[in-house]
């Protein structure tokens, strides 16, 4: 086989001119669509960093203003505070002066007062102990002896019903109370007064709170008759108000 020269420089042209219209029709408008694109990609970038700058530098200023904003208002509060404590110190402090004002004022009145109800006390004291002695003693029997007591006993004794006074005698620990130890005299006096009433035989028992008196006790009931009972109720019938 001849190896044909010119048809293998026939082909050669072929291709030069072949990548010679490529270069001038597809390689060099593709080149510049790229160089161009990349342009376009280089000045977005640059733009995208721009705006990124000047979103930083907006932000930035608006930290700072905010910041500013923030302290300006704290000097605000922090005034406004220190203005109310000024003056809330000032109405504490009033309110302290007049409260030790009224507090002074009420003092030298409840002093007045005082004196004067001291002094009113002691009167109503005095006049209420000598109505209620003169009371106690207009009451005291006649005479004022255990004897004088035992008669007025038995008189209270006889002003019973007769159930009442049989309640009362058949009661568990039936005993006479007097104000001190009786004498022998005074024992036969008590019995010549009660005997009528069973009560001849009766156990005599001391209380001294009596103060002086003879009185009938029983699990039943008690005849109260002694100058303690007098007084106690002439203190309550002078309070209230009798």
């Amino acid at each position: 086989m001849q190896f044909d020269w010119l048809t293998f420089i026939l082909q050669i042209v072929n291709v030069l001119v072949l990548l010679a219209i490529l270069r001038h029709f597809l390689f060099r408008p593709v080149a510049d669509i790229i160089a161009k694109r990349q342009a376009e990609i280089v000045a977005a970038k640059d733009a995208a960093d721009a705006a990124q700058a000047q979103a930083a530098k907006a932000e930035a200023d608006a930290h700072a203003e905010t910041e500013k904003t923030a302290l300006a208002r704290n000097d605000v509060l922090a005034s406004a505070q220190s203005d109310a404590e000024k003056q809330q110190a000032k109405m504490v402090e009033a309110a302290r002066a007049k409260a030790a004002k009224i507090v002074d004022d009420a003092q030298v009145e409840a002093a007045k007062v005082a004196k004067g109800a001291q002094a009113q006390t002691l009167r109503r004291a005095k006049e209420l102990a000598e109505t209620i002695a003169q009371k106690a003693l207009s009451d005291l029997p006649a005479p004022p002896t255990i004897s004088g007591f035992a008669q007025r006993l038995a008189a209270e004794l006889a002003a019973m019903t007769e159930d009442k006074r049989k309640v009362l005698l058949s009661g568990a620990h039936l005993k006479l109370v007097a104000a001190h130890a009786l004498s022998d005299a005074d024992v036969a006096a008590v019995k010549d007064a009660l005997g009528a009433m069973g009560l001849g035989d009766a156990a005599i028992d001391v209380d001294p709170t009596l103060i002086a008196g003879l009185e009938l006790r029983s699990a039943t009931g008690t005849v109260y008759n002694s100058v303690a009972h007098d007084l106690q109720r002439i203190s309550e019938a002078l309070g209230n108000g009798d």
